[in-house]
């Protein structure tokens, strides 16, 4: 019951973001959420990685604060050659499991100040739009948990947390350690991420094909954004973690009309990696995601039904000690819909 409940409450606030789009641009001419860069909102089924607990559903739903946005104005004007957006993001990730008890466990939170940044690059062709842009965010990430992250019967922070944590070495299996009920997570971060992508544009300069390329970098830091001794590792924990991270997507989009209404719909591919650096041997260092997204539904263009497959470790907090190979299934919101660019 618990878990029908928990999923149900996930659909609705899914169901809330949806219905805000019966107009193309309305919604966001009005709050003016739209991001280039970034992970979009997803709700899914997700196969388990590991013997030790049997994923249920997945769900990422982010929210953007705007403190001030002017993409969708600027993208619509050639002459104007630089967008931006500076927004608060808060994205918990929630997973439910398949235990009566706790269906949903230690759910992570990041809380974020980010700025977006898009340059229109010059080029000949009216139907070609290109751009350049970047994304800088910092903040908390953290799963709000009290408990020794090895241990379910120590508390975080305590001289008994920090024996069992003296116990860790190379050969550790840290999967089968890990305190799966409570279990800390908490670190500062900050990422920076550069994007370039070029567009295929239609007579009425929609976006009718796209190639997307993102490089980005993560540190993890003890001070939130380098100044406030707030909500840190603690030294064992960073031993775990690794402070580096390395991140790469390519992304490729399709759009096309069907059926004798020339209903407007978009086909995504993406394959995105990451990188830890520095994590304990134990922790496989890569995670692959290969993607598709079709989002038929001409009401709400940002609407997609998303499948994919991931191979190597978890991005859950402290799960990031698990590794396999997983599936998923389910919808996905984009932040980046599509708008009128104009041409030059």
């Amino acid at each position: 019951m618990k878990t029908i409940a928990s999923f149900s409450i996930l659909v609705i606030m899914c169901q809330v973001a949806f219905s805000q789009s019966k107009d193309q641009y309305s919604w966001y001419e009005n709050f003016m959420q739209v991001y280039p860069i970034g992970e979009d909102l997803n709700l899914r089924y997700m196969s388990s990685n590991t013997k030790y607990e049997t994923i249920l559903f997945d769900g990422n739903p982010t929210m953007k604060i705007g403190l001030y946005n002017n993409f969708i104005k600027r993208l619509m004007d050639k002459s104007k050659l630089h967008s931006m957006a500076q927004y608060v993001s808060l994205s918990p990730q929630l997973r439910m499991y398949a235990e009566k008890s706790q269906p949903v466990k230690m759910p992570s939170y990041r809380i974020l100040l980010g700025t977006q940044h898009l340059f229109r690059l010059k080029v000949p062709a009216a139907d070609i739009a290109r751009f350049v842009g970047f994304s800088l965010e910092s903040g908390h990430y953290s799963n709000g948990q009290s408990g020794c992250a090895f241990s379910t019967s120590i508390n975080d922070a305590t001289p008994a947390c920090d024996s069992v944590y003296a116990l860790i070495n190379d050969q550790t299996d840290l999967s089968a350690m890990l305190n799966r009920k409570n279990g800390n997570f908490s670190t500062n971060l900050t990422e920076f991420i550069v994007n370039y992508r070029t567009c295929k544009l239609d007579s009425e300069f929609r976006a009718i094909r796209v190639h997307s390329i993102s490089v980005g970098y993560m540190l993890y830091h003890n001070r939130m954004f380098g100044i406030i001794d707030l909500g840190g590792f603690s030294d064992n924990d960073i031993k775990i973690f690794g402070r580096h991270r390395l991140s790469g997507m390519y992304e490729f989009v399709k759009a096309f009309s069907v059926g004798k209404k020339q209903w407007y719909q978009r086909i995504r591919l993406k394959q995105q990696f990451e990188v830890i650096i520095g994590a304990h041997p134990h922790v496989n260092p890569l995670r692959m995601e290969t993607s598709a997204t079709y989002y038929p539904i001409q009401g709400a263009k940002s609407l997609g039904f998303a499948v994919s497959y991931i191979y190597g470790h978890d991005n859950y907090n402290y799960r990031f000690v698990d590794a396999g190979h997983q599936a998923t299934v389910g919808i996905s919101w984009d932040f980046f819909p599509p708008v009128k660019l104009s041409g030059l």
